[in-house]
């Protein structure tokens, strides 16, 4: 009887594997050769490739290096060892020429990270609760959005589900028993999930709690106390794991240190423009109704009141870590989504332990448990699923900044001097393939634009794009021959949110002195347009897409004589740090 169970658990695993593997890999090369998520583009994948062409330090501490050393190996070994192959060659020229084949390698990496945490999540969730509850955790942290979303990028988030919840469970393991390998396994999984993701550090915290237990109730002298040597070991095993996934935080502990410092200066200390003023407690609370979804938050929560009352300081222990995270990341001036998702895996094992007592409630033969749970875990899971299957198809779609790039590349001749909002990497202006780096599009105006506003406003100061815009920019534009200009609604939209009167002044006289040629919408017709939002407009979770990407419309000036080639570049000063810099935006009376 045991061996067709288990093969029926391990048919129910790999299923649910294959399934969410699909979802997270289905149009794996959205929106390449462009990559238009910022930390995808900046974070990971391109330390990777640099490393391939000199040593292994990657020079970056913003994020630990733990996924940029796996994207590093997987590169190697796609196209290094098996010998993939590559149009331009090698993957640096490759990265260089069009980097599709690079990101869908790392995109594919998350996927990979993912499934591991899952079942991960599903060896936990059994070795504590039993099978029932691994397999519905397993099932949970699959299909939820947020964990969707993040392994179809290439980012770390996702990554570190798997030592939290090695973590979590070498935490109830000191608490129950208390060997010294068990606050090995809890100190070195937190120190993986440091590597992947520094706020997942916080899941040590259930290992002090449980270790802190132990060591209270320990007689004699508090430094001769198991419970102290074991916490020091667990402490050194953080160390370990940490450094064995980004080892250079310590051959430059400065240079490393500073970085995080200015992370975490910006997280807490600066707003986002045009983000809603909710604040992250409330922002978040919110989060996990679409992350994890309604019926899942809501069979959590009830999942940890079940735990408080079957055993409160092992409840206690485990919610420290949730609690504090919460406390911690809302508390900051920013907030997203995927903040929250290294307490994902504790959700799902929660969640779990309720549906699995609900189904046990009712009195009846085995097999109809396992359907009534079978059926509550179904129904737990249409939300998340929906949402799951309708992005894919979303990201399918070709995205509005690609369609707007089709239309000039098609209308236009090669040099094009147009004013676009920076919602694009800088490789949207290149000529495709061409290592001399031709231009397509001309834009540099806007960088300068950006550069002078920084170098005017006082310490401090927001000077993010929107910004900087005043309704005089119109008139440098015609000057300098900059006669089409792009704007995007994830632009226009922190403008707007933050009723910045300079900005919204600018963009009134736009649509006075320009005729309106092209108007790409996301949205499905006669929908209304989802307002800017920092997490739904980059992840197209409301229902209102149908195409990835922002609200693109094109203007062209009027009485604007139309210019190609780079901008002319003046002096940016004559002394100071202005001293032999060019520029091709000179403020009013400079030039």
């Amino acid at each position: 009887m045991r061996r067709p169970r288990a093969l029926l658990v391990a048919a129910a695993l790999l299923g649910m594997g294959a399934a969410g593997f699909y979802l997270r890999l289905r149009h794996n090369g959205y929106g390449l050769p462009y990559v238009y998520n910022y930390d995808e583009a900046t974070h990971f994948t391109n330390h990777s490739v640099h490393m391939l062409g000199s040593d292994l330090d990657p020079g970056y501490y913003q994020n630990p290096s733990g996924f940029t050393y796996l994207g590093y190996f997987a590169l190697r070994g796609v196209y290094g060892l098996l010998g993939a192959h590559l149009h331009y060659g090698t993957i640096g020229r490759q990265f260089k020429g069009n980097d599709t084949p690079i990101f869908e390698v790392t995109r594919g990496l998350a996927a990979v990270l993912a499934m591991a945490g899952m079942a991960t999540v599903f060896w936990v969730g059994r070795r504590v609760w039993g099978t029932a509850v691994g397999l519905v955790a397993a099932a949970l942290l699959t299909f939820a959005f947020l964990p969707v979303t993040y392994s179809r990028i290439a980012v770390t988030d996702v990554a570190a589900f798997l030592p939290v919840a090695l973590s979590l469970y070498g935490a109830v393991l000191v608490y129950e028993r208390g060997r010294w390998r068990d606050y090995l396994l809890a100190g070195a999984g937190a120190g993986l999930a440091v590597g992947f993701k520094y706020t997942a550090g916080l899941v040590i915290l259930p290992t002090l709690v449980a270790g802190g237990l132990r060591l209270w109730r320990e007689p004699g002298p508090l430094v001769r106390r198991p419970a102290l040597r074991a916490l020091v070991l667990a402490g050194a095993g953080l160390v370990v794991a940490f450094a064995i996934t980004t080892p250079y935080f310590f051959a430059h502990p400065v240079r490393a240190l500073y970085q995080i410092k200015n992370q975490a200066s910006a997280a807490g200390g600066t707003a986002k423009l045009g983000q809603s003023q909710e604040g992250g407690f409330v922002y978040y609370l919110k989060s996990f109704t679409w992350g994890f979804g309604w019926a899942a938050i809501a069979a959590a929560i009830a999942g940890a009141v079940l735990e408080l009352r079957r055993d409160r300081r092992r409840a206690l222990m485990l919610l420290s870590f949730p609690v504090v995270l919460y406390i911690y990341m809302g508390a900051q001036s920013r907030y997203f989504g995927r903040w929250m998702l290294p307490m994902y895996p504790l959700l799902a094992l929660l969640a779990a332990v309720a549906i699995v007592w609900l189904a046990r409630r009712v009195r009846a033969r085995q097999l109809v448990q396992v359907l009534v749970g079978a059926a509550v875990l179904a129904a737990v899971l249409v939300q998340p699923l929906a949402a799951d299957v309708r992005t894919a198809t979303v990201l399918g779609r070709t995205d509005t900044r690609q369609i707007l790039r089709d239309y000039l590349a098609a209308h236009y001749p090669r040099g094009l001097r147009v004013v676009i909002e920076p919602a694009v990497p800088d490789s949207y202006y290149d000529v495709g393939g061409d290592f001399n780096r031709r231009k397509q599009l001309i834009s540099g105006f806007v960088l300068d634009i950006r550069r002078q506003a920084g170098a005017d406003a006082p310490e401090g100061t927001n000077s993010t794009y929107a910004t900087t815009l005043q309704s005089g920019l119109i008139d440098r534009y015609r000057q300098s021959g900059f006669c089409l200009v792009a704007t995007m609604s994830v632009i226009r939209g922190r403008a707007e949110n933050a009723q910045l009167p300079e900005a919204l002044a600018y963009y009134r006289r736009l649509e006075r002195d320009a005729t309106q040629i092209l108007h790409v919408t996301p949205f499905k017709r006669g929908r209304k347009p989802v307002p800017l939002h920092y997490d739904f407009s980059y992840d197209y979770y409301p229902t209102a897409y149908y195409r990835p990407g922002p609200d693109v419309r094109l203007y062209r000036l009027k009485g604007c004589r139309q210019q190609y080639g780079r901008a002319p570049i003046f002096p940016a000063g004559t002394r100071g740090l202005d001293k032999g810099e060019g520029t091709s935006y000179l403020r009013s009376g400079l030039r």
